[in-house]
């Protein structure tokens, strides 16, 4: 049996085999392994002649290179990266700025102003700016065009054309050949490569050596070197066609790390705790505003900063979430951020089909990329407020609408980098001081942020809480946003044209050195504490003694008029965003005696002037410069001139004063009018006036009374807890505006249930005094309360329950309840509903109007309750009336009836 089983299971294991290896055979051959394909193409690399580098051996063309597929001249005049407001360069007597860009905007950071011609001293020539800032220029633009639109190759080299010259050592003029030291084009590597080498690009335009400056970015890459005869192309990079093989050099979208070049810190993702370099201009977003982009969690960093192992969050929270600078900051025709461009569609437009497919958009993409409204960078104007924002990915009502009250009034006033940026963790420059200068020629500067020297391993990070300005979006919103503000202080002089310009740098040397070194009639000027060295505290201007030597010796060169001006910039605040646990969620923060809303924010530890706000931005600096206790320049936020309303924080002075007067004066008049009746009352007999008991208030008209009465106190405490949180902090500020919220509501619907009993009943004459004889009945019920009462005679009129209020009683009630209740009424209700109908609070004057109006009105209820509670012991007992509201009987004076 066991034979006869083994013997089956070979043959069937035999003809599976056989099987098996016939379908193999019979199948087709297998297809070769696919191997994965590049995005980008291999390419040819092309000089200026359109000749491939292998053959000439020249440098790169990225027009060329990158124009055998891409338009590049279309690219280059669509990129204000490459224009930096070359296009609209216009010299202007009246303005120190000749364009909005960084080409012929004046920085008081870096300082050089670029001449224009006809200038009596040539500071900054086009190629002395291009070596200074170059670096930072993608290239294209001022680097290859002239200021009429001419290519800069076609100067003729002069020393008297700022375009064609350049200062020597000496601090002459002489010219510049741009036929020697080539110009800049568009650096296409500079973005679109991993790791381009900026440091080598750096050296050949400090060095002048503009036209090796993009061929340079690919050095160390194992594809070309330089040499004594000028670039060795490596053939192994290229395949047999000449064509530089895509996987050597790695096309690539631009990250994060491309976009820092120029603009700021930023941390890829990596083990290595973060480190800063701090008010380095090299990392100018960084150097002005604190802000780091990375995911890295801030306790685990390498800075040094005040409580990091509590910070555990990261940097920016979006660097976290993996993004992008191009997610928000993208080509503006890109298809696939069709929806953003498209928002912009007039309102009958739904669907704009006019879009272009991804062949023409990677032909001719748009590098004027979308951008936000930023105060400090101003090239292309008509592109603010282009780029995706905080709503394009959020929905505020969801995150918000379970713990902010009046989401939208806040939406709609408040940006959200002011609550999701509270806090810089990195320090920013705080001052430049130009008026005096190190021995390297550089200002003397402080930070905030820190304590002590920046990047010095000693000093203690402690980060700033940024100032929050309004600015003014492109559409007209005005949003209240987070601001770091430098104020810079420069000499000014006025040349033979009668234009003002800065002193130059180059004088500013001849003035305060010598042989690197301090001349000696400044070390005499400025040394203070006389040990013949100038430290860095000496070195202010501080006294007319150090401002008139320095003021001397730039007359002596020439300067007509030398004199100090200064400057307070706003940086704006985008990133290092946070998530809601460490925003600013306490409705105290703002709505507060020290409000965030209106915190000062120090300028300079001394002014040697007094700064101006610089207008040529969208920032509203209606605020305050003033001097502190301490000496220190502070910016004081005015909220008010910006027709702001911050419950907690703004108050009308006025307002308060007289309504606190007049509160504290009814109440004195009151206790002093008691304490007459009291002592006159030992000398009257007692029981001089007969009474009777009357049914004098039915039930409802004492429900509606208490709940009026209730509603009214607790409204009135509410609202001074809103008023001054300051004073009532251990309230929950949120709770108490929900409470006041629902009062409020309670009160409007007793007052409109009343109103409809009285007229069904058709008691709503008792309310309206009557015209005949009701000046003689006021007085004479005046009469008695300032006389009669004390001398124990009876009340002028009869108290009955058809006429229960005497003639001045009436008209208190007539204004209470048709003039005061009802206004309080509707400015509460247009104050509660100013983002739902925010056209009707706006026309009587928006929240700056009814919030002291009904502050206003409130104050007067509350005078006019301590009157009427104590009007309510003027009866035949002081607790009389009191008791008859409660049970509805009260003791009453009987009249005896005339005749």
């Amino acid at each position: 049996m066991k034979r006869y089983t083994l013997i089956t299971l070979a043959v069937l294991l035999f003809l599976a085999l056989a099987f098996g290896i016939g379908s193999v055979l019979a199948s087709p051959k297998p297809a070769p392994e696919q191997q994965a394909s590049p995005l980008h193409p291999n390419f040819a690399m092309l000089d200026e002649n359109g000749v491939n580098v292998l053959e000439s051996n020249g440098a790169v063309s990225t027009m060329q290179t990158c124009g055998q597929c891409h338009d590049t001249e279309f690219i280059s005049s669509h990129a204000f990266h490459s224009d930096l407001g070359l296009s609209d360069y216009a010299a202007s007597k009246e303005s120190w700025d000749a364009s909005t860009g960084t080409f012929g905007q004046w920085n008081p950071l870096t300082y050089r102003f670029l001449s224009q011609n006809g200038d009596e001293r040539l500071d900054l020539s086009t190629a002395e700016w291009l070596m200074l800032n170059g670096e930072r220029v993608v290239g294209g633009g001022p680097a290859t065009t002239a200021r009429d639109g001419n290519s800069l190759a076609d100067l003729k080299a002069s020393g008297d054309n700022p375009e064609t010259s350049v200062l020597d050592a000496n601090g002459n003029p002489t010219a510049w050949d741009w036929d020697k030291s080539g110009t800049m084009e568009m650096n296409c590597f500079l973005c679109h490569l991993e790791t381009p080498n900026t440091s080598a690009r750096a050296d050949a335009i400090h060095a002048g050596e503009f036209g090796k400056a993009n061929t340079a970015t690919l050095m160390g890459l194992n594809i070309v070197e330089a040499s004594a005869d000028g670039w060795v192309w490596n053939t192994e990079s290229f395949n047999e066609a000449g064509e530089l093989k895509s996987d050597t050099i790695g096309i690539q979208d631009p990250t994060n790390l491309n976009c820092a070049t120029c603009h700021g810190e930023v941390h890829p993702e990596s083990e290595e705790p973060l480190t800063i370099t701090a008010c380095d201009l090299d990392y100018p977003q960084t150097a002005t505003t604190g802000q780091v982009v990375s995911a890295q969690r801030i306790n685990e960093s390498g800075v040094n900063l005040t409580n990091k192992n509590e910070l555990d969050r990261s940097w920016d929270v979006h660097a976290e979430r993996q993004l992008q600078c191009t997610d928000c900051h993208y080509a503006l025709n890109n298809p696939s951020h069709l929806s953003e461009v498209q928002s912009s569609n007039p309102e009958h437009l739904v669907y704009d089909p006019r879009s272009l497919e991804i062949g023409e958009y990677l032909q001719r993409p748009d590098h004027n990329f979308a951008r936000g409204q930023s105060a400090q960078f101003n090239a292309a104007p008509e592109y603010k407020g282009t780029m995706r924002r905080c709503e394009n990915c959020h929905d505020y009502n969801k995150g918000h609408a379970d713990w902010l009250p009046y989401v939208e009034t806040h939406i709609d006033a408040v940006a959200c980098e002011t609550c999701h940026i509270p806090q810089m963790y990195a320090p920013a420059i705080q001052t430049y001081d130009w008026t005096v200068i190190t021995t390297d020629g550089k200002a003397v500067e402080s930070c905030r942020g820190v304590e002590g020297t920046p990047n010095a391993v000693t000093s203690l990070v402690t980060g700033y809480e940024p100032v929050l300005l309004n600015r003014t979006n492109i559409d007209g919103q005005k949003l209240l946003a987070p601001y770091n503000l430098i104020t810079s202080f420069y000499w000014v002089y006025d040349d033979a044209n009668g234009n003002a310009r800065p002193v130059r740098l180059a004088d500013l040397e001849s003035v305060y050195l010598e042989n690197g070194k301090y001349a000696a009639d400044i070390v005499t000027a400025f040394d203070e504490n006389g040990d013949g060295t100038l430290a860095n505290a000496e070195l202010t201007i501080n006294s007319p003694a150090k401002e008139e030597a320095v003021k001397t010796k730039l007359s002596a060169l020439g300067l007509n008029n030398p004199r100090i001006e200064g400057m307070v910039q706003p940086y704006s605040i985008n990133h290092n965003v946070t998530r809601g646990d460490a925003a600013l969620n306490d409705c105290k923060a703002c709505h507060n005696d020290e409000s965030r809303v209106s915190q000062s924010i120090k300028l300079a530890n001394h002014a040697p002037v007094m700064p101006v706000f610089d207008v040529d931005n969208n920032v509203n600096g209606s605020g305050e410069i003033v001097t502190g206790t301490d000496g220190a320049l502070y910016y004081q936020p005015m909220p008010a001139k910006d027709n702001m309303y911050v419950f907690g924080s703004s108050r009308i002075s006025w307002i308060d004063w007289f309504g606190a007067i007049a509160f504290a004066g009814s109440l004195l008049g009151v206790i002093g009018h008691g304490t007459l009746r009291f002592f006159s009352s030992k000398k009257q007999p007692h029981g001089h006036a007969r009474t009777e008991r009357i049914y004098m208030y039915d039930a409802y008209r004492r429900f509606w009374h208490w709940l009026q009465t209730a509603a009214i106190v607790i409204l009135l405490f509410t609202g001074l807890i809103i008023h001054r949180p300051d004073i009532f902090g251990a309230f929950s500020f949120r709770g108490v505006v929900t409470l006041h919220n629902v009062l409020a509501a309670i009160l409007v619907i007793n007052a409109l249930l009343a109103i409809f009993y009285h007229i069904a009943n058709n008691r709503m004459q008792e309310y309206i005094p009557r015209p005949y004889g009701f000046f003689d009945d006021a007085i004479t019920q005046a009469k008695y309360y300032i006389g009669g009462i004390f001398k124990g005679e009876g009340h002028p009129f009869e108290k009955r329950p058809d006429n229960r209020m005497n003639p001045i009683q009436k008209i208190t009630y007539f204004g209470i309840l048709n003039v005061l209740l009802p206004l309080q009424m509707i400015t509460g209700a247009l104050m509660w509903g100013v983002q739902k109908w925010p056209l009707f609070a706006n026309a009587l004057g928006g929240l700056p109007f009814l919030a002291p109006f009904h502050s206003l009105v409130a104050w007067m209820f509350g005078t006019f309750i301590v009157v009427h509670v104590y009007m309510t012991t003027t009866g035949a007992t002081p607790l009389e009336a009191m008791r008859g509201m409660v049970t509805g009987y009260e003791e009453v004076e009987v009249h005896e009836k005339q005749g």
